[in-house]
This record gives C-alpha cells, structure tokens and sequence, in this order.
C-alpha cells in the first residue's frame, strides 16, 4: 500500500502472455477481461502523537521572571510501531518559566518622536522630547536627569527641510529717523532673493514690503528759555546728533535746537 496507515492504494504489473507464457501484445486479450492494475487500501487507523517544536531561544524578560514558549500539535503518525491511539490528555506545556537573574534599577535616555518642522519651507528645526528614565523590572519611571549624566543624551533638536521656499522679499532693519519730531522719514533696503540667497526676479511685486515710511509725527515741543532763533534748518538733524558731529560750528548752528537737546 501507498501509506503506512489511513487510506492509500496499491498497483500490480498486468500483463497479457500467450499460452507459452511469453508477453504479447495486449490487444491479444479481451480487454473487457483486463484486470486492473490498482485499487484502493486501508492500512487501518493511523496513531497520532503530539509534535513539538524546541523551546524560543529568548526569554520574555530581559531580567527575573519570564516565559519561554514553544508550539505543540497533534498529528497523524506514520510510525507502524506507534499505537493505533489518539493523542493522549497529557499534552505537553506549550510555556514554562524562564530566569535570567533578579533586575537592577537602570537609568536610561528615553526620546520621544520628533514634532513638525519650524517653517513650511527651506531651512528649520524640529525637537523632540529627551527624558531620563529609570527601568525597574521591566516598568519604567521618569526621574532626575542627574541620573543620566554619565550616558551620551540624545539630541533634542535637528534641522529639517521640507521642501525649497522660492525667491522671497527680503528687508534690512529701519534707518534712524531724519527728524526727531514733525514728521520725519526712515528708509530700509527690500531685495528678492531665492534660495541660495543670490538676487531674483521671482517675487511676488504686490507683496513687495514698503521701503520707506513716517516717522515721529508728532509736534515738536520747545524748551522752557530756548532761544527763538536757536531752531534746526537742516532736514537730517537727527543723523547729525547720532554720528556726533555737533562739536563743529556749522552743524551746532543749523541743528541748533537738536544740538542743544543732545548737550
């Protein structure tokens, strides 16, 4: 039979021979007499048995206790000296426990996941939280950094770039003002620039900052006994008083009233 146990089948040689017992064609016969040359068997039940893998190499728990595992089945059982039986109700343990030694308290950088990047375009940061933590039996607890000082600390910030800006306006920090009261006027210098931070002509014109504007409007107050004559006739007064130059006669005589302020 095919199998050693269960339901297989068996085949035999037929053949046609003459009456002096020598082969011929089979067409010599009456092929409605033909034997068949297979059928089927039962070689009776076959024996089942419980089969078993090795145990996993690791334990659940890197420290105390822990679980090894394994998986365990029934099976059919080819092996004619096994009882014709099922398997038995003392079925092998699938887990049995594991030890590798109580667990020490341990102190660990423990970093979150990294948050959105600082800008939509071009070059920002993103950051992530960086905890230190201390394991104890498999369970962790947020505790002082000092305990982490002697381990590498991950970084809590990195660049990030999400993708090219394109050209975009660009503008230097207002000038001092040209006059310290009745209306005076403060410049800045507007450039496009794209990517590389070379000049381009890409830029939205609508969206161009201004590049000038009013400054200090309001109304000059005079000093108490300033003399009426004494009275600024010079239009950048204010850049005078900055840039010191009102230790010359000419400049303390026509930036007379903001000289005289500044003394």
């Amino acid at each position: 039979c095919s199998v050693p146990c269960g339901l297989g089948q068996r085949s035999r040689d037929v053949k046609c021979v003459s009456n002096l017992g020598d082969a011929v064609d089979d067409g010599e016969c009456n092929m409605k007499l033909r034997p068949t040359d297979s059928e089927n068997c039962d070689m009776g039940a076959c024996a089942k048995s419980w089969f078993l893998t090795d145990w996993s190499e690791r334990c659940s728990a890197d420290c105390g206790e822990g679980v090894q595992s394994r998986s365990v089945v029934c099976l059919m059982n080819h092996v004619n000296s096994l009882p014709l039986e099922g398997c038995s109700s003392d079925q092998p343990p699938e887990r049995q426990a594991c030890n590798y030694g109580s667990c020490e308290t341990k102190a660990e950088w423990f970093t979150g996941p990294w948050g959105q990047c600082s800008v939509g375009c071009g070059n920002g940061t993103q950051s992530r939280d960086v905890i230190c933590v201390q394991r104890t039996n498999g369970s962790f607890s947020a505790t002082d950094r000092d305990a982490c000082a002697g381990l590498a600390e991950p970084a809590s910030q990195q660049p990030c770039h999400l993708r090219a800006c394109g050209a975009r306006w660009y503008t230097t920090a207002w000038s001092a003002c040209s006059k310290s009261c009745e209306t005076g006027f403060r410049v800045r210098e507007v450039r496009c620039l794209d990517d590389s931070i070379a000049p381009s002509s890409s830029c939205d014109a609508e969206l161009k900052p201004s590049n000038r504007e009013d400054c200090n409007t309001q109304a000059c107050i005079p000093e108490k006994n300033q003399n009426e004559n004494c009275k600024d006739k010079y239009f950048n007064c204010n850049v005078v008083v900055q840039a010191r130059l009102c230790v010359y006669n000419y400049y303390k005589t026509v930036c007379c009233a903001s000289c005289t302020r500044a003394a």
